[in-house]
């Protein structure tokens, strides 16, 4: 799997998704109230700038939605990885290929000095995946 094909993957999960929209929400209604807060509280409508409120929103659902995504992409062991993928271990380049939902290992070689990283299943360093 391609790099940009797991990340629009993780992406366009329903559960991410729905996160994210929940912290805009929040988050937005907030920031919306600090920045345009007085006219909002005195009823001045006409004054707000509602191309600014839209951005207000989005801009913490962008943060959210990348945060999500690069915590996704790190495959830590012990966790679960969010794609079927190969993953490369970065101290003795040996190759580990992990399916979706599958638990992160350890390395084979380095045990707990793992640091495994996205590589693509042509990747001719993990001819002898392992």
């Amino acid at each position: 799997m391609t790099r940009l094909r797991l990340i629009s993957s993780i992406a366009f999960s329903e559960s991410l998704i729905k996160k994210a929209l929940k912290i805009a929400f929040v988050v937005g209604i907030i920031l919306n109230l600090i920045n345009q807060g007085d006219k909002i509280v005195s009823l001045l409508f006409n004054e707000i700038n509602y191309f600014k409120s839209l951005l207000t929103f989005c801009v913490p659902f962008c943060v959210s939605m990348y945060t999500a995504i690069s915590i996704k992409l790190k495959f830590q062991v012990g966790e679960k990885a969010a794609e079927h993928v190969l993953l490369r271990c970065t101290n003795c380049n040996g190759c580990l290929e992990v399916k979706k939902d599958q638990i992160v290992p350890f390395c084979y070689k380095c045990a707990e000095k793992t640091n495994w990283k996205l590589t693509s299943f042509k990747d001719k360093k993990c001819q002898h995946k392992k």
